[in-house]
């Protein structure tokens, strides 16, 4: 009989699956405030350094999120019943795309939803999402941070829990989508949010069929967008 060779990991792939667990078995809790870089340090007993490059994988996978300075437990952590290995390989070529195709099927036909059924308070909760996103244009974090509220927000005017539930699932894999498409395109940004806002427009009118076309054209344009930085090989080396 043949073993498996077994792979030693370095500090900061254990400490990297240590936080990863507590943050997916809600040990930390979404919205909890993490410990600055230097008390996290002391608390592992591991150096800055290692502490920064866990922080900076976890916030890639979407477990985590910077406000300002500090650092959070993302929302779109509660999707645990993502399996893990499907998260470590969603950079591939063909995940990355589908993750695409997955949102043209569902997203449009909330934002038809949000505009037949959204009422005045969520109407609101969406024009401040985007009030918010357009003081973070200039911050990439922040932006998809905001971004993924908005979509949030979108959802929960449709009245449908279990939409709401299925988008909340696939957050992280949204976030890190985004942060490959907004780091990697100077064009993108002003885009997206004239797409949100004309959104917002549509769905606070009441007027589904423009909501579900300008969720179909923002759609189509991160698909064609991401095709691009995959053909140029981007996705490999974030």
């Amino acid at each position: 009989m043949k073993f498996k060779r077994i792979e030693k990991r370095s500090v900061t792939e254990e400490i990297i699956e240590y936080l990863k667990n507590e943050i997916l078995n809600h040990t930390l809790k979404p919205g909890e405030r993490l410990p600055s870089e230097e008390n996290l340090a002391k608390q592992l007993g591991v150096g800055r350094g290692t502490v920064r490059e866990t922080l900076r994988v976890l916030l890639y996978l979407g477990l985590i999120e910077r406000r300002g300075k500090a650092t959070y437990i993302s929302y779109a952590a509660n999707a645990q019943s993502i399996p893990t290995d499907f998260l470590q390989r969603v950079h591939k070529h063909e995940d990355v795309m589908k993750m695409i195709e997955v949102r043209k099927i569902i997203e449009p036909r909330a934002a038809e939803l949000a505009a037949e059924r959204g009422n005045p308070e969520k109407v609101e909760k969406i024009e401040r999402c985007l009030q918010e996103m357009e003081r973070t244009l200039d911050n990439v974090e922040d932006f998809i941070r905001c971004d993924n509220e908005f979509h949030l927000a979108v959802f929960e005017a449709t009245g449908n829990p279990i939409l709401l539930e299925i988008i909340r699932s696939l957050q992280m894999i949204m976030k890190k989508n985004q942060a490959i498409i907004l780091r990697n395109s100077e064009t993108i940004k002003p885009r997206s949010f004239a797409y949100h806002k004309e959104l917002c427009q549509a769905i606070k009118d009441g007027n589904d069929k423009k909501a579900r076309e300008v969720m179909e054209h923002h759609l189509n344009d991160i698909e064609r967008e991401m095709y691009l930085i995959l053909r140029k090989g981007v996705v490999e080396a974030q």
